[in-house]
């Protein structure tokens, strides 16, 4: 944390992270490899959602990468390692990404390879820019991909278009992926847009945004009551929407993503 409060991630190296609006950028920033990532890099990951996710005056959080390209994936040059190893820090790092409490928006230019669409497959929300490109290569090179990132891949794009990429390695074009939904807009310039959708989701409820989350990762299920504290929370919370709009007036919610239990 730094004096006022924002979160400031210590270890930056290769990365970029600036707060406005109440939204924080994550950018990746190696371009003189089209922002590949290195092995400190995929370790510091993990700790900067951590505390993201600790600050409550940060609402949303995009991942982005510098000089035109979003990432070409890890640093090939990384890569002989155990595979254990390999597998641990990668699906560490995207796991953080995914399971972030904060929303995550991935804004797209360029190169997203490798571990970059993996990494964008983890967001909640993707904006790309037409020309971008996306693939996973790892047949390219003889690597396999950890399980976790790999489901997901299969999660967001369907078990036949995930195949196709991991079996072919092939490069595919902003017009196929956009067909098969894999971003939710389109922009010209994504992290002007992303930081729009952030400001946005700021000003919406961060126990709805939070528990949605947690029902779609299966944290909270049809099989048990909701835990007492978050039926508290939801009393406090619903209230506070109920009485902006009948009021007309724009909400403003108390629920922090501090406030949220482990169920």
């Amino acid at each position: 944390m730094t004096v006022d409060g924002t979160y400031r991630p210590v270890d930056l190296e290769g990365f970029d992270f600036t707060v406005s609006g109440g939204v924080g950028t994550l950018v990746i920033d190696r371009p003189e490899k089209r922002n590949a990532i290195s092995r400190p890099m995929w370790r510091a990951l993990p700790e900067i959602i951590a505390g993201v996710d600790a600050d409550d005056s940060i609402g949303a959080l995009v991942i982005t990468g510098a000089a035109g390209h979003f990432s070409a994936g890890s640093d090939i040059a990384d890569l002989n390692v155990p595979l254990d190893d390999f597998w641990d820090l990668n699906s560490t790092a995207e796991a953080a990404v995914a399971n972030a409490r904060t929303a995550t928006i991935a804004a797209i230019t360029g190169n997203c390879v490798g571990g970059g669409t993996e990494i964008a497959a983890a967001c909640d929300i993707r904006i790309a820019a037409p020309g971008s490109i996306f693939g996973v290569t790892a047949a390219k090179l003889g690597l396999v991909y950890p399980p976790g990132p790999t489901r997901r891949l299969a999660t967001v794009l369907g078990d036949s278009w995930a195949r196709y990429l991991l079996v072919t390695a092939s490069i595919v074009k902003f017009e196929t992926m956009r067909e098969l939904g894999f971003f939710h807009e389109v922009s010209e310039t994504p992290l002007a847009s992303a930081q729009a959708m952030g400001e946005k989701i700021v000003g919406l409820s961060r126990l709805s945004q939070v528990g949605s989350k947690a029902v779609l990762d299966g944290q909270l299920t049809e099989d048990a009551d909701p835990p007492q504290w978050l039926d508290q929370a939801y009393r406090a919370e619903i209230a506070r929407g109920q009485e902006a709009f009948f009021a007309k007036r724009p909400p403003e919610f108390g629920f922090r993503a501090t406030d949220w239990a482990d169920a």
